[in-house]
């Protein structure tokens, strides 16, 4: 995969939603942001914090591998980033991922992204709204397609 390419592509597409996107100088790995996931979930603030964590990526290109950079954004919607670091230095949400993993192999989910749609199936990789707009039109009139599993 060329990933100035990749997100080229990604910028384009985004742009047309008002959603931009840089160039990623890494592909950070996103364990740590996930478990921060978990615990602005237990927080009540699981929304606000994935629009940052997602805007933190790829717009502002932060590495959200970096525990800093997880902490500012936790603190920026509002979470308490001493209790958050707390959290992730003891791996309190790490068994959590890890179930989810595990629940979404045994499930048939090996990628992401990856959407399951009740009454039609398994939708894998980045797809275009039009893809979605057509399963849908075609399970409201029952003349859904078979299930797509395309890898991005």
């Amino acid at each position: 995969m060329n990933p100035d390419l990749f997100f080229q592509q990604l910028d384009a597409r985004g742009k047309k939603m008002g959603v931009r996107f840089g160039p990623q100088p890494l592909m950070s790995n996103s364990r740590l942001a996930m478990e921060a996931g978990e615990f602005a979930k237990d927080h009540g603030r699981f929304d606000a914090y994935h629009e940052a964590v997602f805007n933190a990526f790829f717009t502002d290109c932060l590495d959200i591998g970096d525990r800093k950079v997880i902490l500012d954004v936790a603190r920026s919607v509002g979470l308490n980033a001493d209790k958050l670091e707390a959290a992730l230095e003891a791996g309190i949400y790490f068994p959590r991922l890890e179930d989810t993993t595990d629940r979404a192999k045994a499930s048939g989910i090996t990628s992401a992204p990856t959407f399951v749609i009740e009454g039609y199936g398994i939708v894998t990789g980045a797809q275009s709204f039009e893809t979605f707009r057509s399963i849908l039109r075609d399970m409201a009139t029952k003349t859904a397609p078979d299930p797509i599993a395309t890898f991005n």
